[in-house]
């Protein structure tokens, strides 16, 4: 039987071992690994004993077929299984022998990697507004029914809808004008820090997991954002702005 040879192998020694398409191992490229020195020639392995014998009780196992197979000719080699190379490894030297059995150790111990996920065949458009429907179902407001619907929509088809329309954040159904603590604690010569401080200061906003949030009181000034973004447990990221009303709360 001529072995169909794969592209890929294993790599001992600075060396790939090429691997046939029943998973045996080119010994000719072991060879290389070991030096190839004519004395560890396969041709010499396979006249001992021991060999042999192995060969034999391989061959013996029901569930095993063709241990060995040689093709002759320039692109020709000799293949085996997994149970021969290390008998030829150990045959080797101790040393060439303990670096076989650390590669396929680190071949079992390496997860394959996941498959990618695949693309869904509806349209971007089409998974918005579906996702988006389920989202009001289970009472989510139509932010952050949008904030799940696009996540979703990315997910399943790499598009990002609100990226699309230039829509980065998504504002709250009031359209007052409203302003950041940077851009708040600029118009009066105050830093972001400075003017957050005023807001806590006036029982306006807290912080909680080392952000800050309206409290009751600062709820009737503050205006929450949906970013368009999530943290990495998914959460939406939201920003809080504040309407010039909350001027009339603090002391600048």
């Amino acid at each position: 039987m001529t072995p169909i040879v794969q592209h890929k192998g294993i790599t001992i020694a600075d060396t790939i071992i090429a691997v046939d398409s029943v998973g045996r191992f080119c010994l000719n490229d072991l060879h290389k690994a070991a030096g190839a020195e004519s004395r560890h020639q396969p041709a010499f392995f396979f006249r001992r004993s021991e060999t042999q014998d192995l060969e034999a009780e391989l061959n013996s196992a029901p569930e095993q077929s063709f241990t060995t197979v040689t093709t002759p000719g320039r692109n020709g080699g000799t293949y085996v299984c997994k149970e021969l190379v290390y008998a030829y490894a150990m045959w080797i030297s101790a040393k060439f022998h303990l670096q076989v059995i650390r590669t396929f150790d680190a071949l079992v111990a390496t997860p394959a990697p996941a498959a990618a996920p695949k693309p869904s065949a509806i349209s971007p458009a089409k998974e918005f507004r579906a996702i988006f429907g389920i989202a009001r179902l289970i009472g989510l407001d139509k932010n952050a029914a949008a904030i799940s619907a696009n996540q979703g929509t990315a997910a399943l088809t790499g598009v990002n809808m609100l990226q699309l329309m230039e829509r980065t954040h998504l504002a709250t159904p009031e359209q007052d004008i409203c302003f950041t603590p940077t851009e708040m604690g600029r118009r009066f010569v105050k830093s972001a820090k400075d003017f957050n401080q005023l807001l806590a200061q006036a029982g306006l906003q807290e912080q909680i997991a080392g952000h800050w949030v309206p409290t009751a009181k600062g709820r009737a000034h503050a205006v929450v954002f949906d970013t368009g973004k999530a943290h990495g447990s998914g959460a939406p990221i939201q920003q809080v702005k504040w309407r010039d009303s909350v001027l009339g709360e603090v002391a600048l």
